[in-house]
């Protein structure tokens, strides 16, 4: 995996600017270009891929981590010490996937890993000062993009985007089985 080169100054803000136009146009002409029969598969990845990508790279370059990373810290934020399996459950994410992220964010100093009194197979996870200071300065960020993403749409159409989000959600849950 490659880390992005990150580019400052008059001439990297014009070329994003140039790239995000481009790619409102891209996305304006599919979503047109489709409107008597959405692919809705292919426009939730090509959402997925363009919002955690952009969301991925402002939190890298401003605070060093990815929005995996911080999702777990806002589990533990909730409720602290939970076991590694809990935390991959309420994430949704994969045991295998979580350890991974938890060792970045134990070498980052944001969380610190203990051995269960009752199972020492079991670890539980605990999030520092450090990392309860970072959740403190992107919890607004992360609600100003949710209150940005449902600012054109009325009440009515917010909850049947919620309804419609959270069918997706259960509908995958059920994918391997068939």
């Amino acid at each position: 995996m490659t880390d992005a080169v990150i580019m400052n100054g008059p001439v990297a803000n014009e070329a994003r600017s140039r790239y995000f136009k481009v790619e409102a146009l891209y996305f304006n002409l599919e979503v047109k270009s489709m409107a008597k029969s959405p692919r809705i598969f292919h426009l939730l990845q090509q959402a997925n891929s363009r919002l955690f990508g952009a969301v991925d790279r402002q939190l890298k370059s401003r605070e060093g981590i990815a929005t995996a990373h911080q999702v777990i810290l806002f589990v533990l934020a909730q409720e602290d010490g939970l076991a590694s399996a809990e935390i991959a459950k309420r994430a949704g994410m994969s045991q295998s996937r979580l350890t991974g992220l938890v060792d970045t964010l134990v070498s980052k100093g944001m969380v610190r890993r203990e051995k269960a009194d009752t199972d020492s197979r079991v670890h539980k996870v605990f999030i520092t000062d450090q990392g309860t200071a970072l959740v403190a300065r992107t919890s607004g960020q992360a609600r100003g993009l949710n209150e940005d993403l449902l600012k054109p749409f009325a009440k009515s159409e917010r909850e049947t985007i919620a309804r419609f989000l959270k069918h997706v959600s259960d509908t995958a849950k059920t994918i391997e089985k068939r």
